[in-house]
C-alpha cells in the first residue's frame, strides 16, 4: 500500500539536536505486509542510496515479507524535488536522510499496523549511513516523534564518513555489510565506526564480503557510474553530543559547519567515477546475511 510520511529538512546534525527541524516535507513509501501477521508482524524501513529506490530495493522488500516481516520502501527524493544525489550529495542534508528513517518508525508505531515494539531500518550507501545514524543515542532522544530506539540496523555498504564522537547505539543491534573492493565508500571507515560501537554495545558486528564491489547485494551486473562523486580517502568527520562537528586537526567543535562546508574541506580527496553492482552468488550471500539479521534481531 501506498503511505505518505511527514518528514523535516533539518539542515545539520546541530540543527536538528537543537530542535530546528526546518519546514515539514511529505515523503512517498510503499508498506508490504505479510499476508497471515497482520499487525503483529515486525517491520523494516527500507533506505535508499543515491540513486533512489530502484527495483533492487523492492526484491529485498519482497524478500523480507516472504520472511515474515513487513518492509516500508521510503522515497526521500521524489517529495523534495530531486532525482539523486550521487552528482551532487549536498542536496539534501545528511541530517534530513537520518531524521526521515526516525520519522518512519514514528509513523509506522503511530498506525499500528506492524509491531512497533520490533522495527528495523536497512540503509545503502547514503541511506546506510542514514540508518547507522538514525541508531546513535544523540539523534534517538532528539526526535521523540520517533518513538524511541528502533531494534536493530543494517548498514549495507554504508558511506561513514560522519561519526559521532560518542559511538553509542544500544540497545540497537547494528551489522555493516561493506565490500571489499569498494572504490565509493571506505570500508576501513566502516570497520572504525563498528569498533567504536562495540566498545558501548556487544550487539554490532560487520561482514566484509570477498571480492565484492559497491552495490553488491544489488541484482543489477557491474558497471561504471562516471559521474558519482566520492571522497574516497579523507579522514572521518567527527560530531560532538550536540551534533556540532569537530576540525579535523584540533578537534574544536565548529558551530555552524553543514555538509558543504566539508565538501570544501575534502576537496584535495574529491574525484568521480566509481563501480557498482554484483558479481555472482553476491546477491544471495547477501540476501541470506540480511534476512538472518532481521529474523533473528526480530523475533518475538
Amino acid at each position: 500500500m501506498k503511505v505518505a510520511i511527514e518528514s523535516r529538512n533539518p539542515g545539520t546534525f546541530e540543527d536538528l539536536i537543537a530542535g530546528r527541524t526546518g519546514a515539514a516535507v511529505q515523503l512517498e513509501a510503499e508498506l508490504l505486509l505479510p499476508a497471515d501477521n497482520g499487525a503483529r508482524a515486525p517491520a523494516v524501513i527500507i533506505a535508499p542510496g543515491s540513486g533512489g529506490v530502484g527495483p533492487s530495493h523492492r526484491m529485498h522488500a519482497a524478500a523480507l515479507v516472504q520472511a515474515g516481516i513487513a518492509a516500508c520502501v521510503v522515497d526521500p527524493f521524489s517529495g523534495r524535488g530531486v532525482s539523486e544525489t550521487f552528482t551532487d550529495q549536498k542536496r539534501i542534508s545528511f541530517a534530513a536522510s537520518a531524521y526521515d528513517v526516525l520519522a518512519a518508525a514514528g509513523f509506522l508505531r503511530r498506525q499500528g499496523v506492524v509491531d512497533g515494539a520490533r522495527l528495523g531500518a536497512m540503509g545503502y550507501s547514503r541511506g546506510g549511513i542514514a540508518v547507522l545514524l538514525a541508531a546513535s543515542s544523540q539523534l534517538v532522544h532528539s526526535i521523540p516523534a520517533g518513538g524511541g530506539p528502533l531494534t536493530a540496523v543494517y548498514g549495507a555498504w554504508p558511506w561513514s564518513g560522519y561519526q559521532f564522537e560518542n559511538a553509542s547505539t544500544a540497545p540497537t543491534a547494528v551489522r555493516f555489510a561493506v565490500a571489499e573492493r569498494d572504490n565509493w565508500v571506505s570500508p576501513v571507515q566502516s570497520q572504525a565506526w563498528a569498533s567504536a560501537m562495540r566498545a558501548r554495545n556487544p550487539n554490532v558486528s560487520l561482514r566484509l564480503f570477498r571480492d565484492a564491489h559497491h552495490g553488491f547485494g544489488y541484482c543489477e551486473a557491474l558497471f561504471d557510474l562516471p559521474q558519482a562523486v566520492k571522497a574516497f580517502n579523507a579522514p572521518i568527520v567527527y560530531l560532538n553530543d550536540q551534533g556540532m562537528f569537530l576540525d579535523w586537526y584540533s578537534g574544536a567543535p565548529l558551530p555552524g559547519a553543514d555538509d558543504a562546508f566539508w565538501e570544501r574541506a575534502a576537496f584535495a580527496w574529491l574525484g568521480r567515477g566509481v563501480t557498482v553492482g554484483t558479481q555472482p552468488g553476491q546477491y544471495e550471500a547477501f540476501l541470506e546475511d540480511m534476512i538472518g539479521f532481521f529474523a533473528a534481531q526480530l523475533s518475538p
